[in-house]
C-alpha cells in the first residue's frame, strides 16, 4: 500500500502543471523511492552491516539536492519554470510525505519502529511522526484517501478541459 499516496499528489499536480505528461509527474513524486532502488541495490544506501539507512535517496538533504536537480532540469526540459517548480515540489513532496508516515511499523511486522529518515548522512539524526507506525487501517486509508482526491482533482480537470473546447 505504501506509495499510493505519493501518485495522488502526482494527479493532482496536472492541473497547475499542464504542459507536463501525466507520467512524469507520477514518476516525479515516486523519484525519492526510484532512487532509493538503485542506490540499495548497488550497495550505497546501506551501512555496512547491509541495514537499509537510506542516506542518499531519503534524508532531508539529499531531498533538497534531488528536488532541486529535479527542478532544473525540468524547467530546461519545459522550458517553463512552472513545470520545473511543480515538479520539484512533487520530488520533495515525497520527503514530506515521508515524514509524517514514517516509520511503518504497521505495515512491516505491526510493532512500532524508531525514526528512520536521517536528517543527512549515516549517523546523524533520524525524524519521522509515525503515522503508520501503530495501525495498519489508518496506512490503508490514508494512502487510498491521498490517492483518490488526487485522481479525483486529475479527473474534474480532464472534465473542464473537454467543456472548454
Amino acid at each position: 500500500m505504501a506509495g499510493l499516496g505519493h501518485i495522488g499528489f502526482g494527479f493532482a499536480a496536472k492541473p497547475i502543471a499542464p504542459k507536463v505528461h501525466l507520467l512524469v509527474l507520477l514518476i516525479a513524486t515516486e523519484l525519492i523511492d526510484i532512487l532509493w532502488g538503485v542506490f540499495y541495490f548497488t550497495g550505497i544506501d546501506r551501512n555496512k552491516v547491509g541495514i537499509d539507512s537510506s542516506p542518499w535517496s531519503h534524508s532531508l538533504f539529499m531531498s533538497v539536492i534531488w528536488s532541486v536537480l529535479a527542478t532544473l532540469i525540468a524547467a530546461r526540459i519545459y522550458h517553463d519554470h512552472r513545470s520545473g517548480i511543480v515538479i520539484g515540489l512533487l520530488v520533495f513532496s515525497h520527503w514530506v510525505i515521508d515524514f509524517i508516515t514514517h516509520p511503518m511499523g504497521a505495515i512491516f511486522g505491526g510493532t512500532p519502529l524508531p525514526p528512520d529518515l536521517p536528517l543527512f548522512f549515516n549517523g546523524s539524526s533520524k525524524v519521522g511522526l509515525g503515522l503508520y507506525n501503530h495501525s495498519f487501517t489508518i496506512a490503508i486509508v490514508t494512502d487510498i484517501g491521498m490517492l483518490f482526491i488526487g485522481i479525483f482533482i486529475y479527473v474534474f480537470y480532464k472534465i473542464k478541459l473537454e467543456k472548454q473546447k
